[in-house]
């Protein structure tokens, strides 16, 4: 918790900068309550099936000014098991702090201070695709921050600025305890009515409680050519280096590579009811190919995203390749060569009521040998999530929905796969107030 009271401290300092008071607050009390079943009750090796009731209450509080915006936010959740009575007690929360400041078009400043609690769930990327689903069990407690600020200087001009700091523990044996940071930076410009140049890095430092720490460095250049007010069309050159923090040759030879990429892509928004985004390129991994299989290696990437929406209904497909490190898992999995694909699909059965409908796909193929190089994963992992939710806003201040999910991890070590059905009856009831 000791991040999220320093984004309290920095957000108090940035409120005391003077400007016109702020409006009425907008409080929101809420309550969740959660009927349940699984046949894998926190994704253990071994299975244990129950039903169970999960309920707590929320709270979130918004603030806004002529030049400031604030939001405060906090739940728990509370689980009582029908047999497993060895889980009945506390089951998951959270809390965070969302500040953005903007005096002016040319200065916004955005804090941003999460803090979550909660056993094992499918992770998930930045963008909300899947990942991989995880083999260690237990409580995982996780807290970011991130300070960022940009500076137009001109209309078509800017500088941002971003620093990120996230802690990441695991109360499994199998899970590293981490401490992410991630300071980034980037010139966009627009060199003419038809040219715009993007550059910039990041240089990222990972401490871990167990595997040696890791530095690590990125650059890259992006020229975008615009084809219209709808249509992009870009090249990028990216170069990233990696560095195990060790005095074991074994481990730095697995863990210290170089990956040069090159990609081109485009963006069009097609008409109001679909858009798309898609890039491909080449990466190629310099290193000892004795102690990381990717070492010496080329890479196809790939990245698309498609959007289409009818008069009741949204349709999203996406699927991507690419290899890298990926420190939201909260371990050190090492160099990854990542494929994903997902597809999901919103229908509005009447004003009040929805459906949706999502299945997505993850293959993880983990090059370093965790033996040298003192990693937690290791050859090819598939995962996969489905997903049914069924919603109906039964009152304006009252939301049933009822929900089937499907995970399924299937590793090339047997100890590691883990699967997963469960059924959800969820009623959510919320009551926004002036303050």
């Amino acid at each position: 918790m000791f991040f999220i009271a320093a984004g309290l401290c920095l957000v108090s300092l940035l409120l005391a900068l003077p400007g016109p008071p702020a409006r009425a607050a907008i409080i929101t009390p809420s309550v969740n309550v959660t009927f349940g079943y699984s046949d894998n009750v926190r994704l253990t090796q071994v299975p244990r099936s129950d039903f169970y009731l999960k309920a707590g209450p929320g709270l979130r509080g918004q603030w806004k000014w002529h030049e400031q915006e604030l939001t405060l936010f906090g739940n728990v959740m509370y689980a009582h098991y029908l047999e497993l009575e060895d889980l009945n007690g506390f089951d998951s929360a959270a809390a965070g702090v969302i500040y953005k400041y903007q005096d002016s078009p040319r200065w916004t400043i955005e804090v941003n201070d999460l803090f979550n609690t909660t056993f094992d769930k499918a992770e998930l990327g930045d963008n909300g695709e899947l990942v991989t689903v995880r083999n260690d069990t237990g409580r995982i407690d996780r807290n970011s921050l991130t300070v960022r600020v940009i500076h137009k200087y001109a209309q078509l001009d800017s500088i941002e600025l971003a620093y990120t700091n996230t802690y990441t523990k695991g109360e499994d044996n199998n899970s590293q305890t981490s401490l992410f940071n991630r300071l980034y930076g980037s010139w966009n410009t627009r060199l003419n009515p038809h040219w715009e140049l993007r550059t910039g890095g990041s240089v990222v430092r990972t401490d871990y409680n167990d595997a040696p720490d890791e530095d690590r460095g990125r650059a890259f250049t992006r020229l975008t050519r615009l084809m219209g007010p709808t249509q992009r069309v870009w090249g990028e050159l990216s170069y990233t280096i990696n560095q195990a923090v060790t005095e074991t040759n074994q481990v730095g030879n697995s863990r210290n590579y170089q990956i040069t990429a090159l990609s081109v892509g485009t963006s069009h928004s097609v008409s109001p009811r679909l858009d798309y985004t898609f890039s491909t390129g080449w990466s190629y991994v310099n290193g000892d190919e004795q102690s990381n299989n990717a070492s010496n290696q080329g890479f196809p990437t790939l990245n698309a995203d498609v959007n289409y929406r009818g008069k009741r209904w949204r349709l999203r497909g996406y699927a991507s390749a690419d290899l890298g490190q990926f420190d939201y898992l909260g371990d050190n999995s090492g160099l990854t060569v990542s494929h994903r694909a997902g597809l999901s699909f919103n229908y509005d059965v009447t004003r009040l009521q929805s459906l949706l409908l999502s299945a997505e796909y993850a293959r993880n193929d983990y090059q370093e040998d965790p033996l040298q190089a003192d990693t937690a994963n290791q050859g090819v992992v598939n995962s996969y999530r489905f997903t049914a939710r069924y919603s109906w806003q039964v009152y304006k201040h009252w939301r049933l929905s009822l929900e089937y999910s499907y995970l399924n991890r299937d590793a090339e070590v047997d100890a590691d796969d883990r699967q997963q059905n469960q059924v959800l009856l969820v009623v959510y009831t919320d009551y926004p107030f002036r303050w």
